[in-house]
């Protein structure tokens, strides 16, 4: 029966309203429909999709699927809800043949497939090895090679050494043989993906005579261990020869390995998916019946433009008028376990996070899995190993910590501030020497960020002693001491600080760089009127050069000959960790 709107299902009018809600990748989706339109000989048979947690993959290949079906293709779906690799097979069949495409040979070879495994899981007398094959659905790529098809269904990889792994198969060979009686069913159980898959491609081809094919995956970057290899070889013929109407589109958070998908180049399309522009971002709010300016606002400042953000925060009906607690709420609410949206917005205190830093935290417990779950989140991208919070979201969660526990809040910032020193100090680098080394430049910005947080009218001083002696290394130096004391600022709402990165504004010349000479004077200046009897007046007069022609225009720099005052004044100071800071102050290099 075929409803209002000549829609034939209820699915069809879901796609339908999804696809009237859908908002940018017009380029892609142009892209997508015009390659279908294409002669063989002139279409990309392989569309690579990329993008962080949150960035619209699904939704895009949703689109790219309701095109296809436009245009009449079949079209099939994956992603990691398969729990292996037979049953994603099962799954594109099925898909097609709801759409009219039988896959008579593949379908019957399944079934056969499955009244096998059937079998030998009720068989009493079955051997262990062979019940953990067909439990496991283990797969064999190659000669002698098992792998898991989905890891942590069973132990066949990992129970089975490689010296013993020939002799575990022929074990479960001779069961096979001994219970079936035919090659065919033994290599059938043993190597389920190397037999099925040659019946699907048959199937494929025979499909594609009279329509066009779509295969798309998602969550690629989950499925991709047992899925890649299995399309490699498939583009490699090893299966039999793939129809020309046939496309792959596969979307996931990196881009494809160009070492193993670089010889598909001249048939591949790469597209790497970015955050939402400004007019996107409005258009989709404004399909959302989201129209007040300022609501509008709130959701465009909290969601940096993450499609999934501004989607969810759309949601959030005039609660967005209070942002904080709402947009933390919102961006945690698909996490079920309360323990990991607490550990989410502890993670988000530190500027940048690495298995260490939760360990500092007192996650020590599961850090490994905590960390490698907060990788998975849509608010938190990935950068050489270690991550960062989307600057929006932590933010928020810094301002709602802050807002519901203050104490908590500050003792925290002390924990780390102690961690960071601790990695600072075990570089081991002496005194004068540690300003050439930037990972101890690095480190130490960030321990006083944590400061600042923890007590700022205590290490403001400190703060700005280091950061006259950041103007004499290099700009970019002393802009990492600049940007940290306005997130200190933003993150602590102290009003000594707030106040203090008003004043430095006025070193920030047109062109957006940094002052220095006028900084490093400003901070000396401030410094000699320090009242809390550090002798600052004597220690800032030997940061400048013996006459004012010494200071370049690239910044001040610190007489290396003075050294007896300003040892006289640190000479015996502790600070808070009881270390001599005559060794974590050294004088600026000069130009």
């Amino acid at each position: 029966m075929v409803g209002a709107g000549g829609a034939r299902s209820l699915q069809e009018i879901l796609r339908q309203r999804q696809g009237s809600e859908f908002v940018g990748r017009s380029l892609q989706c142009s892209v997508f429909r015009t390659n279908l339109q294409l002669p063989p000989v002139d279409r990309k048979f392989v569309f690579g999709l990329h993008g962080q947690a949150g960035i619209g993959k699904t939704f895009l290949l949703r689109q790219l699927r309701e095109i296809s079906l436009q245009h009449e293709a079949l079209v099939a779906v994956t992603d990691d809800n398969e729990s292996n690799l037979v049953a994603a097979m099962g799954a594109i069949a099925r898909q097609l043949a709801g759409q009219g495409g039988e896959t008579r040979g593949f379908a019957q070879r399944l079934a056969e497939y499955e009244r096998r495994h059937d079998d030998v899981l009720s068989d009493p007398q079955a051997p262990s090895e062979a019940r953990e094959l067909v439990m496991s659905t283990a797969i064999r790529f190659g000669l002698g090679v098992v792998r898991m098809a989905a890891p942590g269904l069973g132990p066949v990889a990992d129970a089975v050494p490689p010296e013993r792994l020939q002799a575990w198969m022929e074990q479960c060979r001779g069961y096979f043989a001994r219970k079936f009686g035919s090659q065919a069913d033994v290599r059938l159980l043993l190597s389920p993906v190397e037999e099925l898959t040659p019946f699907l491609v048959e199937d494929l081809r025979k499909l594609a005579q009279h329509r066009q094919l779509v295969m798309l995956f998602d969550n690629y970057e989950r499925t991709s261990e047992v899925i890649e290899q299995w399309l490699l070889r498939m583009l490699q013929g090893h299966y039999g020869e793939l129809p020309v109407a046939l496309i792959l589109g596969i979307a996931g958070q990196h881009p494809l390995d160009p070492n193993s998908w670089g010889e598909y180049s001249s048939i591949t399309v790469t597209w790497r998916l970015d955050p939402f522009t400004s007019e996107e971002a409005r258009t989709l709010l404004n399909r959302r019946g989201v129209r007040d300016p300022g609501l509008v606002d709130v959701v465009l400042e909290l969601s940096g433009g993450l499609p999934l953000l501004v989607a969810t925060l759309a949601e959030s009906g005039h609660d967005a008028h209070d942002p904080t607690a709402m947009a933390v709420a919102r961006f945690l609410n698909w996490v079920p376990d309360q323990q990991r949206r607490e550990d989410a917005v502890l993670a988000a205190l530190p500027r940048g996070l690495d298995e260490d830093i939760l360990i500092a935290l007192g996650a020590e417990e599961g850090t490994a899995d905590l960390f490698r779950w907060l990788r998975d989140r849509p608010f938190v991208h990935e950068n050489q190993g270690r991550l960062q919070y989307h600057q929006v979201v932590r933010e928020t969660m810094v301002r709602y910590e802050r807002g519901r526990a203050p104490r908590r809040f500050r003792l925290r910032h002390q924990t780390l501030a102690e961690h960071f020193h601790r990695s600072r100090q075990e570089l081991a680098l002496p005194g004068e020497s540690a300003w050439y080394d930037w990972e101890w430049r690095a480190l130490l910005v960030e321990e006083f960020y944590h400061r600042l947080c923890w007590a700022a009218h205590r290490w403001l001083p400190d703060a700005m002693e280091h950061c006259a002696a950041a103007c004499g290394v290099d700009a970019g130096t002393a802009q990492s001491w600049f940007d940290m004391f306005a997130e200190a600022a933003r993150d602590s709402a102290v009003s000594i600080v707030v106040t203090f990165v008003r004043d430095l504004q006025r070193f920030v010349r047109p062109s957006g760089e940094l002052d220095l000479n006028g900084l490093q004077k400003y901070l000396i200046g401030r410094l000699e009127q320090d009242s809390t009897g550090r002798a600052a007046s004597t220690r800032a007069r030997t940061w400048v050069a013996t006459d004012a022609g010494a200071a370049t225009s690239g910044g001040g720099a610190w007489s290396f000959g003075e050294q007896e005052g300003r040892g006289s004044n640190y000479r015996g100071k502790q600070d808070h960790f009881g270390t001599d800071l005559s060794e974590s102050v050294p004088p600026v290099i000069g130009e």
